[in-house]
């Protein structure tokens, strides 16, 4: 009997330890982070006849403001045969401005910024979207290979 509730318990926490959701009206969502956490995105992928996009959101904590911007960053889409086609970033219209600023915590302060922006991509191009990879182009952390958010 121990067995069976410990066995219970085990896949109550691997069931529970992610709440995040799988998509958003319909339209699927990826998820990478990198530099420990400090750096996380998700993006919406939307789609119609003409073309693909991604709505993206990009949060950083522990850097300055111009990390998070849409300028910083170059984003490629991986297709169905691995092939990389680079995307434009565009802000969100009317323009979306970075939010956060200075986060007051019990252990100390820091910086968390977060920002929204738009990336599409003319569907005949882009074959299949496999994987979104966004690559910074400055932040101040050893581990800046870039993100690769992932659609099943």
């Amino acid at each position: 009997m121990k067995v069976l509730n410990l066995l219970f318990l085990v896949i109550l926490a691997s069931c529970a330890h992610d709440r995040r959701p799988s998509s958003v009206n319909g339209n699927p969502i990826a998820y990478d982070s990198m530099a420990l956490g400090n750096v996380k995105a998700e993006a919406v992928r939307r789609a119609d006849a003409q073309e693909i996009c991604f709505d993206i959101k990009l949060t950083i904590t522990g850097t300055k403001q111009e990390n998070v911007l849409p300028s910083n960053w170059t984003v490629a889409v991986v297709d169905k045969n691995q092939q990389y086609h680079l995307l434009k970033n565009n802000q969100r219209d009317p323009a979306s401005v970075p939010q956060g600023g200075q986060i007051v915590a019990q252990y100390g302060t820091y910086q968390e910024w977060s920002n929204n922006f738009i990336a599409c991509a003319p569907r005949a191009k882009v074959g299949d979207v496999k994987s979104l990879v966004l690559t910074p182009k400055h932040l101040p952390f050893k581990d800046d290979k870039g993100l690769e958010l992932k659609w099943n």
